[in-house]
């Protein structure tokens, strides 16, 4: 039934489609909350219909962990087959980004993260001073004509360094890029001159990547560095870089 025909039959229209927090329509899986879990989760073979049951804790029962819920549900699928080391790797795998995704969610919602699985950070853009998003994009439709494909986050370690890596998504397990920056650029004290440069800086990286040398394994090397100039406040970025972003590491440092 067409738009122009429910029109003539305004009661005769399709229900609102909803996900149940109580089944994974996708897996065949039953699913319950407990109350008393919070960093497990666990699976049976019993559930009712002779579907597995999984057993969740109860804030995974929100709308926000719903596709969290499908891998872990997933998940469930596996752990009750035997146990061969191809399905062994599998399991690990997936209950790795089930984790992985929880934690994004928490940090999204402004919540504790867990760090439950091999302690990979949450991907938060938005700090205290500046909204990294907004400035990749600047950097990425200036620099990089927009066609740059990479997702940004304030980095956890309370060195100086800002770094780029690779990282999968929990739900598609597919490889993506991340930059990672230092949070001594989260002050008010920096410009955006100088967080533009170090958010260029690690673009770069991905534009132009590494390449392997006679001798040693080539970073920044002399097309890396021509590239790098051309950054139109570059002598300023490295100013503030060598004599303000050790000072705000030391108080970064001094308040943990």
């Amino acid at each position: 039934m067409n738009d122009e025909q429910l029109e003539l039959f305004p009661s005769f229209r399709k229900a609102e489609i909803t996900v149940s927090p109580d089944f994974s329509e996708k897996n065949m899986v039953s699913i319950r909350y407990n109350a008393r879990l919070k960093r497990q989760i666990r699976c049976s073979a019993n559930g009712i219909f002779g579907r597995p049951e999984l057993i969740l804790p109860e804030y995974m029962k929100s709308d926000d962990f719903a596709k969290s819920r499908d891998l872990a549900a997933e998940w469930a699928t596996y752990a009750l087959r035997r146990k061969t080391q191809k399905n062994k790797a599998r399991i690990k795998d997936i209950l790795s980004r089930f984790w992985q995704s929880i934690d994004q969610v928490l940090a999204e919602r402004g919540e504790t993260s867990l760090y439950v699985v091999e302690k990979l950070p949450p991907i938060i853009s938005k700090g205290n001073h500046h909204d990294l998003e907004q400035i990749f994009a600047a950097v990425n439709e200036t620099y990089f004509n927009g066609k740059l494909q990479c997702r940004i986050t304030w980095s956890n370690r309370t060195g100086g360094q800002s770094f780029h890596s690779i990282r999968k998504d929990p739900f598609t397990g597919e490889s993506f890029h991340l930059i990672s920056i230092s949070r001594g650029y989260d002050f008010k004290n920096c410009p955006f001159f100088a967080i533009a440069g170090v958010v260029y800086h690690e673009c770069l990286h991905i534009a132009i990547p590494p390449k392997q040398g006679s001798k040693r394994r080539i970073v920044h090397g002399k097309i890396f560095r021509q590239h790098e100039k051309r950054y139109i406040y570059y002598d300023e970025w490295q100013k503030w870089h060598k004599e303000v972003l050790p000072e705000n590491i030391r108080i970064m440092r001094k308040k943990r």
